[in-house]
């Protein structure tokens, strides 16, 4: 059998291709391509070139992956938050693997927000509720998730993208560690975008939008 390395629950990198296992395709039924990481959609027909895209990309390491469950769980929660925005917490753990980072989000949570159909934003008390949650769940556990990252919807019923008070937002602190995730949803049109923060070549942080993957633990 292949020789494999762990790299954490739920997922193992086959030594012999620098392939994870454990994953599964993102959720419109491709692995790879421009579509899988924006769109919930099921895609009702396959092209060849969307195969051979497939095929070639199936051995590269995903910048982001997450939890079935984490993604059924937050798209009901921006669905339940229509028409108003959502926000939550994204938890998990910055890894590397042959000299990459990836994310592996495990969980996620909120807490008492000021929502509105153009804005959400936690209330102090929101953040306290979402740090005592995080305490009760997972206490002093050897190998506690930490804050990765947020989740924030747009439900325009189109392709969201960040308004100038997400940029502020999301690159200022406490959000704005190095490689932190940022998830855009729009639930009405089905998206669902992936960012991470990086530094450009001026020195300056920004967000990437980058491939992302759904997996099962084993």
């Amino acid at each position: 059998m292949p020789e494999q390395e762990d790299v954490g629950d739920g997922i193992s990198i086959d030594q012999s291709t620098g392939t994870p296992r454990n994953t599964t395709k993102v959720r419109n039924g491709i692995r790879e391509g421009q579509l899988n990481r924006k769109h919930l959609q099921k895609n009702a027909e396959r092209t060849i070139s969307e195969e051979i895209d497939e095929l070639s990309l199936a051995e590269r390491i995903y910048p982001v992956y997450i939890l079935h469950r984490v993604i059924v769980e937050t798209v009901n929660m921006c669905k339940r938050a229509m028409p108003n925005e959502a926000i939550g917490v994204l938890l998990g753990y910055k890894q590397q693997y042959a000299g990459q980072t990836f994310v592996k989000i495990v969980d996620w949570v909120t807490g008492e927000a000021i929502q509105s159909s153009a804005s959400a934003k936690f209330t102090p008390e929101g953040v306290r509720q979402y740090n005592t949650f995080i305490d009760e769940r997972y206490g002093d556990v050897e190998h506690r998730p930490r804050i990765v990252g947020i989740i924030h919807s747009h439900p325009f019923g189109s392709e969201p993208h960040f308004s100038a008070t997400d940029y502020n937002t999301f690159l200022n602190f406490p959000y704005d560690a190095k490689h932190n995730v940022f998830i855009l949803v729009d639930p009405k049109a089905g998206y669902y975008k992936s960012y991470i923060v990086i530094m450009n070549k001026a020195g300056e942080k920004t967000l990437e939008e980058v491939d992302w993957i759904e997996y099962t633990p084993r």
